[in-house]
């Protein structure tokens, strides 16, 4: 690739810093701008036994839906909570941090310690990755880098779950790490280094939340079937992937093997969400439907509900649900295809908005929002959904070009297309539509990522076109994919590699 323009480290170099611009005073914001806690961080800090800082009187895993809390502090909780995820990584490192306030007589602990900590392994991973595309020479790749960070990773939508114990920031950093190796060692002889970062990174992934355990099990089979489409060989990053992603979801369904208390409160609320939120919403007879479940009449009355807004437990008000599988209400789906498509479709308008409307933003507020100097793309979004529908379909298009073409771009639409109906699939049919927006987080994450880039490397092909006249004399096919494509000019004509 031709050297670099000479603005161009310094376009880096000013999008990284617009990233950070957005990102720290929002992280350090007073009062506290995060979100609300739903339950769900519970199962992670349980773990530590550090719970929100409130009165005695109050159980400490109880959600707080209203506000988010800044101080938390080391309490034993009536039930053991802990799930196993990547994102105890983190939040060990904040616990060490509090472990030493603690011997200094501190006990209530400010999450913005996580905050930061998270704002400072995405920065590094952003600019190691753009120091690695630059001194390959891919400065389009470095650029589009930068361009994501500053346009969407620090979006609000984002930077507002790094203050939190919620997962969704760890799944985050993960899968840009991931997307970033892969399209890294796309063209790569196999190296031992390679192939232990790229299963390092499908493992955090797999294992940072529980709607993502199939997730890189898919990408893996993506990028093998990719390989093997262009080369009829097997790559090796694809094999690399796959290790990664078995032992994830070997970790992942063990989890939801277990029989605790706890484990049985998600599985009853996941259960009761799929029924009541998916399926007999979707159901053209919804008591019919009832009825052929096996469950009685009244059930049919909870239809739109969710599992937190039925009078009691799921199991009480409905007997006979926890007799109701996945796979039987995937058979009353079937039976019914115009039953399929609705459930599909209101899976769809549900998922919006990318910030959580049900759960406030604002430390000491009721169910306050975003204050309006941080601007996001959710309220864009949120506004004009023929924008947010043609987002989520331009990587879905696109990605029939890995039909014909092996470079870097083909792979990432891929990958993000891939990415996405397997997170809607499985939010939807783990848990309903009861919060799918939220469940489905990286959703919006990738579809906006592959825009921004998309965006960037079709101007650098467009200057660089205009810069070599090729309107007059034509287009090189191999230089022009190297710019659409992220390609490396030492191995433009390349393919993926099997092992040996």
């Amino acid at each position: 690739m031709k050297p670099a323009p000479r603005l161009t480290l310094t376009l880096v170099v000013a999008l990284f810093a617009l990233g950070l611009l957005r990102a720290v005073p929002l992280l350090s914001h007073a009062p506290l701008l995060a979100i609300a806690n739903s339950f769900d961080q519970a199962r992670y800090t349980g773990c530590f036994e550090l719970f929100p800082d409130r009165p005695a009187t109050i159980r400490p895993d109880e959600n707080s839906p209203n506000a988010p809390f800044e101080f938390y502090r080391f309490q034993r909780n009536p039930v053991r909570l802990c799930y196993g995820s990547s994102e105890l990584l983190s939040q060990a490192a904040a616990v060490a941090v509090y472990a030493v306030e603690e011997a200094r007589g501190i006990d209530r602990h400010s999450v913005r310690w996580l905050g930061g900590l998270r704002l400072i392994v995405l920065s590094l991973l952003v600019a190691v990755f753009c120091r690695v595309w630059w001194r390959r020479g891919n400065w389009p790749a470095a650029l589009a880098n930068a361009a994501v960070f500053a346009l969407v990773l620090t979006d609000p939508a984002d930077t507002m779950y790094f203050s939190t114990f919620y997962a969704e920031a760890t799944a985050l950093i993960a899968a840009y790490a991931l997307f970033n190796l892969i399209l890294l060692q796309a063209r790569s002889a196999w190296s031992r280094g390679g192939a232990i970062l790229l299963a390092a990174a499908t493992l955090l992934l797999a294992t940072s939340k529980i709607q993502h355990l199939v997730l890189p099990l898919c990408l893996s089979v993506g990028v093998l079937a990719f390989g093997r489409w262009h080369t009829r060989r097997w790559p090796w990053q694809g094999w690399a992937l796959l290790a990664g992603a078995v032992v994830g979801s070997v970790f992942q369904f063990a989890q939801l093997g277990r029989n605790d208390l706890m484990m049985q409160s998600i599985r009853s609320f996941n259960r009761a969400n799929l029924v009541f939120t998916g399926l007999l919403p979707a159901a053209g007879d919804p008591l019919a439907t009832t009825r052929r479940l096996g469950l009685p009449d009244i059930c049919a009355s909870y239809s739109g509900k969710s599992a937190w807004q039925l009078p009691g437990l799921a199991e009480e008000v409905c007997p006979g649900m926890d007799k109701i599988g996945r796979l039987t209400v995937v058979r009353e789906l079937l039976r019914e295809p115009m039953t399929m498509l609705r459930f599909l479709r209101n899976g769809v308008v549900v998922l919006n908005p990318w910030l959580p409307r049900n759960l406030g933003h604002v430390e000491g507020e009721i169910l306050g929002k975003l204050p309006a100097q941080f601007p996001s793309w959710n309220g864009l979004l949120d506004r004009n959904p023929w924008l947010r529908y043609l987002l989520f379909a331009l990587p879905l298009l696109a990605a029939l070009r890995a039909l014909r073409r092996d470079d870097r771009f083909a792979l990432l639409s891929l990958l993000v297309a891939i990415l996405m109906p397997a997170t809607f699939g499985i939010t939807i049919f783990g848990d309903g539509l009861a919060d799918v927006a939220k469940q489905g987080h990286l959703i919006f994450n990738a579809a906006l990522g592959w825009n921004v880039a998309a965006l960037v490397l079709g101007l650098c092909a467009l200057r660089r076109d205009r810069a070599t006249g090729s309107g007059a004399d034509g287009v090189d096919a191999v230089e022009l994919d190297q710019q659409l494509g992220a390609a490396d000019v030492a191995e433009q004509h390349q393919p993926l590699r099997r092992v040996g």
